[in-house]
């Protein structure tokens, strides 16, 4: 969906014609301004209070900074509250879990997904009500209705059905039983022993030829890889007319490249939207139009904020700074000013192309709606954002896949200078080309020379059918 093609009264004409999107007149992102927040004020101080009793993090965690709940009356006096950070959470995720002492039924524990990890710990826990779980489907149905995707639609769903539960699969079949939708799960990923149950990617591919998928779920280079195998294998996807890359980046180059392949395979006109999601928002931020922007689906499920790496203090509109999220009414794992660990930015408002309200990321950096903080590198005595690299392989035409290897100029020193590697897989008989065109195209974004290689033809730098997170970044620092 082109930014030209959209408005607010598009909007409103494609809810007007579906009745699952019509009767949604609670929708929190229909809600003026004022009106969201004060409904945000509310639930704010409902969910301070039900913490503040119930979870035995924040429990201590107010009696220890001296906190007064009661002068926490709404948004404005969120800066009250300390701010939680991920390792406070992987030191004891059932801190986070509310322990109320009279169960409800709709209390009782209904899922369990997993962060995906980081270098700060295993993957952690993180549970839902059945209550959260009822707000999660509503959260995936305005999703769906973000992203122009209608009851009769066909889902396929790509992403990995692995062993750890997480949102990716799971939100997308709670995304199409929400709106009554068809889905497809392509079951891709690896057979754990005794149970041979997935999909190779070549019959995933004659699957959704089968079945008309017009939905594509997955990561943007999970989606891509997909795209790619099916124009190879001559498979047909007339039907294909939205795409979900999730996840990670999605420059424009990349979403070119998967609207053209898919036109070839017989489609129209095709949405590459993009998304950004973490597992403390049980789902992801989309857009409305391609580039337009990451909404918040559900303002009355998560209050995002952006705060100085310094002083911690709240940053103004498109400032880029520390994502953090507060949960405003969620009866399972909980958390509030918790900072995800990635820079972003966003703005306040009717988005001026669909005019919902509510927050929504914006592009700060490349092609990205938010970079981890941690990782940016020194190379050669330069300050350099990973995510520069990404963009510049993502836009280098005859590039099929890359993979970035990270190691210390000096092994075993911690302050040493960074080292990156980068491996290419160019399109047959350009891998020449490709390395010097690369090569130049790296130093004059970030100033610095980068070894640049081809990668064995007989190796797949990356197979994202098989896992979740993009592991095209190899980190052997020590």
């Amino acid at each position: 969906m082109n930014i030209l093609d959209i408005s607010p009264r598009r909007v409103r004409d494609f809810i007007a014609r579906w009745p699952v999107y019509a009767r949604d007149r609670e929708n929190p992102n229909r809600l003026s301004s004022e009106d969201l927040g004060g409904l945000r004020d509310r639930l704010l101080t409902e969910q301070i209070r039900w913490l503040n009793e119930y979870s035995p993090f924040y429990r201590k965690v107010f009696r220890k900074e001296g906190v007064d709940i009661d002068k926490v009356r709404g948004l404005r006096d969120l800066y009250r509250i300390p701010v939680t950070y991920r390792r406070d959470y992987l030191e004891d995720p059932l801190a986070f879990l509310p322990s109320p002492p009279q169960r409800r039924p709709e209390l009782a524990a209904y899922e369990i997904t997993y962060t995906a990890g980081s270098q700060e710990g295993e993957p952690a826990p993180f549970f839902n009500t059945a209550y959260d779980m009822m707000a999660i489907s509503l959260q995936m149905r305005r999703t769906a209705e973000i992203c122009w995707i209608t009851p009769v639609d066909t889902l396929f769903n790509l992403f990995p059905y692995s062993g750890l539960p997480h949102i990716g699969f799971y939100r997308t079949v709670h995304m199409a039983s929400s709106i009554g939708a068809k889905l497809v799960n392509a079951l891709l990923g690896e057979d754990l022993p005794g149970f041979p149950l997935h999909r190779s990617l070549d019959e995933a591919v004659q699957l959704a030829a089968d079945c008309g998928a017009s939905v594509l779920a997955g990561t943007a280079s999970g989606d891509r890889h997909f795209v790619l195998r099916a124009q190879n294998l001559g498979a047909r996807l007339p039907l294909a007319r939205v795409v979900l890359a999730l996840g990670e980046a999605a420059p424009e180059r990349m979403r070119e490249d998967i609207r053209r392949r898919l036109q070839d395979a017989g489609a129209g006109e095709v949405f590459v939207a993009n998304g950004y999601g973490f597992t403390e928002c049980q789902g992801a931020m989309v857009e409305c139009c391609e580039f337009g922007g990451c909404h918040n689906p559900s303002p009355d499920l998560y209050y995002l904020e952006v705060l100085d790496p310094r002083s911690l203090e709240p940053l103004g509109e498109a400032e880029l700074g520390l994502l953090a999220i507060t949960h405003l009414n969620r009866r399972g794992t909980a958390v509030l000013r918790y900072v995800i660990g990635d820079l972003a930015a966003l703005e306040r408002g009717p988005c001026p192309h669909c005019g919902r309200s509510g927050e929504r990321l914006v592009v700060k950096v490349g092609s990205t709606y938010a970079t981890r903080a941690d990782e940016v590198l020194t190379i050669k005595s330069k300050m350099v954002n990973p995510q520069v690299l990404r963009n510049v392989l993502d836009a280098t035409p005859g590039v099929l896949r890359y993979r970035l290897e990270l190691e210390r100029e000096s092994a075993g020193d911690p302050y040493s200078a960074d080292r990156v590697r980068v491996v290419v897989s160019a399109e047959p008989g350009r891998g020449e080309e490709i390395e010097a065109e690369v090569r130049e195209r790296l130093r004059l974004a970030t100033g610095a020379e980068v070894e640049v290689r081809s990668a064995d033809p007989r190796q797949d730098l990356y197979d994202p059918s098989f896992v979740l997170k993009d592991t095209r970044v190899v980190d052997r620092r020590d």
